[in-house]
């Protein structure tokens, strides 16, 4: 006989109820033809009350409908929220072919990042053709004051704002780097168009990143190669240089070309 799902236990400092909720919530999205109240209830072992409920105060603010048969799956009416999250998803496609073609010319992944606050996300990677790669999971978030890409990304910042991104960094941050390591591949990027990391998150990880930068110097996203130290010895940093900024202008040309510089 199947055990009942118990709802676990949710973490300190938090809301129950919208615990619940959200996980209600994601499970709906996760549904392809949607999902009944009382299952819902029985897979996240959550009371069918408090379940119903949750489902319907959804269905009130248009997040859910409810189907006819009693499902209930996502609403249309999301759309405009997601805006911006569509808008990635098109920088994604805008750039999924010359990230693939940068790996594959270099051995080595690449990956796509943008800003989120005082954090860099990966929105997609391409992976390196070699059998033992550096890889890079999409939707990994990392302080702005790690790595090249969050220098990329910090460069077109006025220094002030930069100083306060760094002040707000955690403690863990600094362990294999002090802020001098941040100024300097920002001042890289600036001067090169281009930066450098020697293993500010990771000794064995060493990345190069090249930012997207419209007009107006503002910075969309980062293109990053990341590879283990000897990937980058002697020449063959130069020879990834030109290669990573090379596919950078060329993506910036497809990103003008899909109007998402606006």
């Amino acid at each position: 006989m199947r055990a009942k799902a118990t709802s676990p236990r949710p973490p300190p400092h938090t809301v129950p109820v919208l615990c619940k909720a959200i996980r209600v919530f994601a499970e709906v999205a996760r549904s392809r033809g949607g999902v009944s109240s009382k299952a819902l209830a029985v897979s996240l072992g959550i009371s069918p009350t408090t379940c119903y409920r949750i489902l319907k105060s959804f269905v009130a603010e248009r997040w859910l409908s409810a189907r006819r048969d009693g499902t209930f799956e996502l609403s249309f009416a999301l759309v405009p929220l997601l805006q911006p999250l569509l808008q990635h998803e098109v920088l994604i496609e805008t750039v999924k072919e010359p990230l693939r073609q940068l790996a594959a010319t270099t051995g080595l992944t690449a990956k796509i990042t943008v800003r989120q606050g005082d954090d860099a996300v990966t929105l997609y990677s391409a992976s390196s053709p070699k059998s033992t790669a550096i890889t890079s999971r999409v939707g990994s978030v990392i302080s702005l004051a790690i790595g090249s890409s969050g220098a990329a990304l910090l460069s077109a910042l006025p220094d002030a704002e930069i100083a306060q991104i760094l002040d707000r960094a955690a403690p863990e941050v600094w362990k294999l780097q002090d802020r001098a390591d941040v100024q300097r591949r920002i001042r890289e990027a600036r001067k090169e168009g281009c930066s450098f990391d020697h293993g500010s998150f990771q000794p064995h990880i060493h990345t190069l990143s090249a930012p997207l930068a419209v007009e107006d110097r503002r910075i969309i996203a980062a293109i990053t190669l990341l590879g283990f130290p000897q990937d980058f010895e002697g020449t063959a940093r130069l020879a990834l240089t030109r290669q990573v900024k090379y596919t950078a202008g060329g993506c910036l040309q497809l990103i003008k070309g899909q109007d998402l510089a606006a």
